[in-house]
């Protein structure tokens, strides 16, 4: 196990009837705030009037900034920022999903910087200083609500890049499981497998020939996830499982999983960024139609990490007892595919709807990732290699 530093300071309020506290939170961090929030959903489901009036009868003062798509954009998240400092704004209440907090993030940083607001994206700068910002849950799978990582794609550049400051982690997250009992269960089957991605990432990366600690939270919470949402397609209103899910969303990518792991790496990521930037997909979609063919290239480098995860998550010992290892790995990856397939998430990128992918633009955007992030070992033919194994 590596040297590690860990810190997790939002203060989480899970459960029922949560929310009538959080015009005593926002007040311990001022009276002026922006509502951030995505289209209609709020709305319709009844969330909005609820969180205006509460932040109403605290005595604060609500202006609205709603329209943050499910992959935030820059452009719009500027426009944010100079909203939040026309207002003076002194908190930032994001109502919604990874994406809604992720461009909360993007606007309390921007609101305090004068120069481009990209800078912070492309590394160019280093954010110094943000609007406290508060989230309200609504579709866990990215871990923004206890992490300090912000994604925004650039529609000039088709760039999906992410910018890290622990001056964006949230103050406060609301995690009421009620609030996602209306969710489509076709985003919660995506919204699980980005959970599920953001620890098998490391998981599967892993050179450390001993982590019990991280390798055992990695193991108990993607079986959770995955018979938590086995759960859901049963009953989408069933409160254990849902919640299960909320709290395994806000875990899995607050730096915990990770933490001290040698070798720990997020390539699928890598990979993905370019497709939802380019191709506008649900991020969790994409992760699910480039996995398998992540796991079927790097298979023999990865082969007892794949066994590994056969064994202890989809509990096939006895299946692929004997076996020739790579016979093994690969009745370990059709399962895991077809589980995929079960929820209804797409398994190869035609299944995502992208039948005529720009592999060069897309290995060009995954390279500059591959340095962006220090992800190491992979050549422009293998990116292009992966990316053509997942159209099959």
């Amino acid at each position: 196990m590596q040297n590690f530093e860990f810190s997790s300071p939002t203060r989480i309020i899970f459960g029922d009837d949560i929310l009538k506290d959080l015009g005593k939170t926002t007040r311990d961090f001022g009276t002026k705030a922006l509502l951030v929030y995505g289209r209609n959903s709020i709305r319709e489901s009844g969330l909005y009037e609820r969180v205006v009036s509460i932040l109403e009868d605290s005595g604060i003062s609500v202006e609205e900034y709603s329209g943050v798509k499910p992959n935030p954009e820059l452009t719009h998240a500027r426009e944010g920022a100079e909203k939040a400092v026309a207002m003076n704004a002194e908190v930032i209440i994001a109502v919604g999903g990874g994406s809604v907090i992720d461009e909360s993030k993007a606007i309390a940083a921007g609101a305090c910087y004068s120069g481009n607001l990209w800078d912070f994206y492309s590394r160019k700068a280093t954010i110094k200083k943000a609007i406290p910002v508060i989230a309200v849950q609504t579709l866990p799978a990215t871990s923004s609500e206890t992490n300090q990582v912000s994604v925004i794609t650039n529609t000039d550049t088709n760039e999906k890049f992410g910018a890290r400051s622990p001056f964006i982690i949230p103050r406060a997250a609301f995690l009421d499981p009620s609030l996602t009992f209306t969710l489509p269960l076709k985003y919660t089957a995506y919204a699980s497998f980005d959970i599920m991605s953001h620890l098998l990432e490391g998981y599967f990366t892993s050179t450390d020939s001993f982590a019990p600690v991280q390798d055992g939270f990695v193991e108990g919470t993607v079986r959770a996830v995955m018979s938590s949402f086995n759960m859901v397609q049963k009953d989408v209103r069933n409160k254990n499982a849902r919640a299960a899910l909320m709290w395994a969303g806000a875990l899995a990518w607050n730096g915990l999983g990770n933490a001290g792991v040698e070798g720990a790496s997020t390539p699928n990521h890598m990979l993905e960024h370019p497709l939802s930037a380019i191709y506008d997909i649900a991020h969790g979609a994409g992760l699910a139609a480039i996995f398998p063919a992540w796991l079927k290239y790097k298979r023999d480098s990865i082969a007892p990490r794949i066994l590994l995860f056969g064994d202890r998550i989809l509990e096939m010992g006895d299946e692929i007892k004997g076996l020739e290892e790579g016979s093994a790995c690969n009745k370990v990856i059709e399962k895991f595919s077809r589980w995929i397939q079960d929820t209804d998430c797409p398994i190869n990128l035609r299944d995502a709807g992208i039948d005529n992918p720009d592999i060069p633009e897309l290995v060009k955007q995954a390279r500059t990732l591959c340095g962006l992030w220090g992800i190491e070992g992979y050549s422009d033919e293998d990116l292009a290699a992966i990316y053509r194994l997942a159209l099959k």
